[in-house]
């Protein structure tokens, strides 16, 4: 049995056991219903008499091997999300960022008529405007300054921003593009159907507790692209596996590099040979991960450590970087500068 996972199974099991037995005996019955509790997500229709049939002892080992589990149903019924098995940088080439894309597109010299007029009218109504883009007497000083004269941002106009969406909308149905937003719809959609039809139910109770330990906010950035590769190559294969190898794993995913900004930590004197590009340069070192590792993952807040020793781990981890957050790879720390002394 795998130490991490028989620890946290310890847990599950004995404590509500021990409470019980102070009150009164659970039958057999009992006993094989409250591990479909504590070991997956409840009882389905036939589970009980199954894992009576076969010894409670016998199931729980069996979960405790999920390698060895058909999970045909399962997967069957996960067939249709085609992008659990996309690569990321075929989930970025298929469900594209509409504001990245334009940008592309009009670099290249390709942005279509329509679009480009879209974009412009969208602009000067006052969406997405920024205070460069708006005359000198409301350029703000500040992020949070007061426009000049009273005046505010000009209001979006919303039959523009009708024309922009559409005319997107068009754009990506004629090229066989979709939205990204299909990404996290069936990465979501894939956790609920595991859940109820893997037989893997151990497993899956797992996953769903280090991707809660080890979250990533879907919301932020490339992150809506790399979560389905966080998800199936960090947080499955380490799921059942000792916290260290699940801890470095999730250290070394592009998910977690762009989440927590790890991916832009570098020396202040590092010498990239010119591999980094000058705002990477100029941004130092970022101890949010460093943070995070002690605070969340790891000690606890009231783990003892402190400030110098937050430090000491952000250094240890600078350099561990994605070259192109939006398609490239985690590169380990040798590939760039360490830090001097």
């Amino acid at each position: 049995m795998k130490k991490t996972t028989a620890l946290i199974l310890l847990v599950l099991l004995t404590q509500p056991i021990v409470f019980a037995q102070k009150h009164r005996s659970l039958t057999e019955q009992q006993r094989i219903v409250h591990v479909l509790n504590r070991l997956g997500f409840g009882a389905r229709p036939g589970d009980v008499e199954r894992v009576k049939a076969m010894g409670l002892e016998n199931y729980i080992n069996q979960q405790l091997n999920p390698e060895k589990i058909s999970d045909s149903l399962a997967e069957s019924k996960l067939a249709d999300l085609s992008t659990l098995n996309m690569t990321t940088a075929e989930l970025y080439g298929q469900f594209p960022q509409p504001g990245q894309l334009l940008r592309q597109l009009q670099a290249r010299g390709m942005l279509p008529e329509n679009l480009a007029e879209a974009r412009e009218n969208r602009v000067k109504g006052g969406a997405n405007a920024k205070p460069a883009e708006m005359p000198k007497d409301e350029a703000m000083s500040g992020p949070e300054a007061a426009p000049k004269n009273n005046q505010s941002q000009p209001p979006a106009n919303p039959l523009e921003n009708e024309k922009y969406r559409e005319a997107i909308e068009k754009y990506y149905r004629e090229n066989g593009l979709q939205r990204p937003q299909r990404i996290i719809a069936e990465l979501q959609a894939s956790r609920i159907l595991r859940a109820v039809y893997s037989e893997r139910q151990l497993q899956e109770v797992m996953v769903d507790f280090w991707t809660n330990h080890f979250n990533v906010f879907a919301n932020k950035g490339a992150d809506r692209w790399l979560l389905t590769s966080y998800d199936r190559d960090t947080i499955r294969p380490f799921a059942m596996s000792k916290f260290s190898q699940l801890l470095e794993a999730t250290a070394k995913s592009p998910a977690m590099l762009f989440y927590l900004d790890n991916f832009q930590s570098v020396s202040p004197d590092a010498n990239a040979g010119g591999r980094l590009r000058p705002q990477q340069q100029r941004r130092g070192i970022n101890e949010n991960y460093a943070r995070e590792l002690m605070e969340l993952h790891t000690l606890g807040v009231d783990g003892g450590y402190t400030q110098k020793d937050v430090q000491e781990v952000a250094r240890c981890f600078t350099g561990w970087t994605i070259f192109q957050p939006r398609g490239g790879a985690a590169i380990p720390p040798v590939a760039t500068a360490s830090l001097p002394g």
